[in-house]
Formats: C-alpha cells, sequence, structure tokens
C-alpha cells in the first residue's frame, strides 16, 4: 500500500511541475506579445508644407494704408499694406526735374558745339585761304599768324564745349541712379505678398507703426498641408518614410485625417516645436518627422495634435 502511496504523491508533483511550466510558457509569451509594438505615437502641429511666412516690413514707416485683412487670399505681389511715402514722393519729384532740367542743358551744350564747330571749320577755311594768299604775296605773314591764333581758340573752346557735353551727360547718368534708388526706396513703402496664399493674422492698424526687426503678418502659402511630428528617441529609428500614419487630436481616439510619412530626419535635436524660449533647457531628445496629409480639411493651422504612426510593418520584416 505504501508504495502504491508514494506513486501517486510523484505523479502530482511532477504533475505541478508541468503546469507550472506551461503556465509560465504562456506568461513569457504574452510579455512577448506586449513587447510587440506596431504604432509610435508622437506629438506634432500642423503647418503648410512651405511653412508659415512671417511677413515684415524692409522700412519702418507708419502704416497709412491697408489692402488686405486676415482670411483674404493673396496672389504673389499683391500689395498688403502701404505706409506713409510724403517723403520719397518728393524725393521722387525733385529727382524727376533734375534729370528734366539735365536733359534740356545737355541739348543747349550740345548746340554751342554744333555752334563752335561751325566756327572752327571756318577758321580752318581762313588760316588755309591767307595761307594761299600768303604764298603768292597778296597777304602778310602777321595775318596768317593771327588766323592760326583765332583758329586755336576755336579750337580750345570747341574741346572745353565738349567736355562740358561729357559733364552733364554724366551727371544726368548720376542723377538718373539717385532716382531709380528713390524709385526703389518709394517701392518700399508698399509691401507686398511674397507668395501666393492665405493672410491668416494682421497685427497692425493704420496710422500704427511697423519696425523692421517684427512681423506684422502671417501668410500661409497656397500647397499641401502637412503634420511636422516629434517621435521620441526611445522608438524614433522605428520610423521610416512610406509608413502610414494618422492623426487625432491629443487625448482622443478620433481620426481627423490620414497620411504618409514623407520626411524622416536624420539626427536627434533636443529643442522642442513647442518650446517657446530659445534658451529653454530641453533634456529628451526627439526626432523630427513629416506627414503628408490625406483630408487635412476638418485641422487648423497651428493645431496640436498626435501623430500616430504604423510601423507593425518593420514588426514582420
Amino acid at each position: 500500500m505504501k508504495p502504491y502511496i508514494c506513486l501517486i504523491a510523484l505523479l502530482s508533483i511532477l504533475s505541478a511541475c508541468g503546469n507550472k511550466e506551461a503556465k509560465d510558457k504562456v506568461a513569457t509569451d504574452k510579455l512577448k506579445d506586449a513587447a510587440q509594438v506596431n504604432v509610435v505615437v508622437g506629438i506634432g502641429k500642423i503647418e503648410p508644407e512651405e511653412d508659415i511666412i512671417q511677413l515684415s516690413s524692409p522700412v519702418n514707416g507708419i502704416v497709412q494704408e491697408i489692402r488686405k485683412k486676415e482670411n483674404d487670399t493673396v496672389k504673389e505681389g499683391t500689395p498688403i499694406v502701404i505706409l506713409d511715402h510724403q517723403l520719397e514722393d518728393g524725393k521722387l519729384r525733385q529727382l524727376a526735374a533734375e534729370v528734366s532740367t539735365q536733359v534740356n542743358q545737355i541739348k543747349v551744350d550740345e548746340a554751342s558745339v554744333g555752334e563752335y564747330a561751325a566756327k572752327y571749320n571756318n577758321a580752318v577755311a581762313e588760316v588755309s585761304r591767307m595761307q594761299r594768299l600768303l604764298d603768292k604775296g597778296a597777304e602778310t605773314q602777321q595775318a596768317v599768324d593771327d588766323a592760326n591764333t583765332n583758329l586755336k581758340n576755336y579750337q580750345s573752346n570747341l574741346k572745353r564745349l565738349q567736355a562740358g557735353v561729357e559733364v552733364s551727360k554724366s551727371k544726368l547718368e548720376q542723377t538718373k541712379a539717385a532716382l531709380h534708388v528713390a524709385e526703389i526706396e518709394r517701392d518700399q513703402k508698399t509691401i507686398k505678398s511674397p507668395v501666393s496664399g492665405k493672410i491668416l493674422e494682421m497685427s497692425t492698424l493704420i496710422g500704427s507703426s511697423i519696425d523692421t526687426r517684427q512681423s506684422f503678418a502671417q501668410i500661409s502659402p497656397l500647397g499641401k498641408t502637412i503634420a511636422v511630428c516629434e517621435i521620441d528617441e526611445l522608438y524614433a529609428d522605428k520610423v521610416v518614410v512610406g509608413q502610414k500614419a494618422w492623426i487625432r487630436n491629443v487625448g482622443s481616439l478620433d481620426t481627423l485625417s490620414t497620411g504618409t510619412v514623407y520626411v524622416a530626419f536624420s539626427f536627434l535635436k533636443k529643442k522642442s516645436l513647442f518650446t517657446d524660449q530659445s534658451g529653454e533647457k530641453e533634456d529628451r531628445r526627439v526626432r523630427t518627422i513629416k506627414i503628408l496629409l490625406d483630408k487635412p480639411d476638418k485641422l487648423l493651422l497651428n493645431a496640436r495634435v498626435e501623430c500616430v504612426v504604423d510601423i507593425s510593418g518593420n514588426l514582420k520584416k
């Protein structure tokens, strides 16, 4: 009877050990499955593919006129804001008058040159005539010498007048160059859109001052809309170009748009998209990716979103 009882006890112990090993294997398999990450989530924001343009003025000035307002569409070169330009207009009128005066002066100088050229030619003919008379004994040497002196005076005056014409022409070119610069300065008082797109924000009013050091408007260029996202360094190497992704509000499970990863930066950086101060310390490292959105209509530019990237294709490989 005792051997029989011992055999039963031994079988029970072996059975219990087998069950424990089976349970441990199931638990291990479950942990392995849990370790299989199918998606990576990052924080990002919605932007135009060409980025939002911060429009500023090339010159300081007082706003005289506002041609466009927020949500208006603009074409490249469309005037948006006109600054006060009375001084520039006055300078343009002054230089234009100087150009006109110098053009007329050149005409007067050229007429004087023509007049003296005729006198010079007559003096040349007179010297030749008197030289022939001298050769025949019909004129004195003194008369010939006087004619030559007179010819040299005409020649000297003619050269002086011709040089005066060249000086007047040089002054005209200088004034035209100054006029061109004044036109550029005047044009800078009209601030135009550098691209075709939509005005997102206008932060100036008529009568206010515009400074070259800060922007007064934001323009969204025409083109595709993207999501610029940051992936934590722990999963950064799992994201590759071509992976599918979807966008949702932070903390929500509702998909706002789908898309495809088309840019994945080849380095990690410390500064975050949402770090407002350039000197702020940022410990974590992130990888920036860009997702081209399929249907961005429901998304607002600059909106903070979650970017969910499907990396399951990596796991299958």
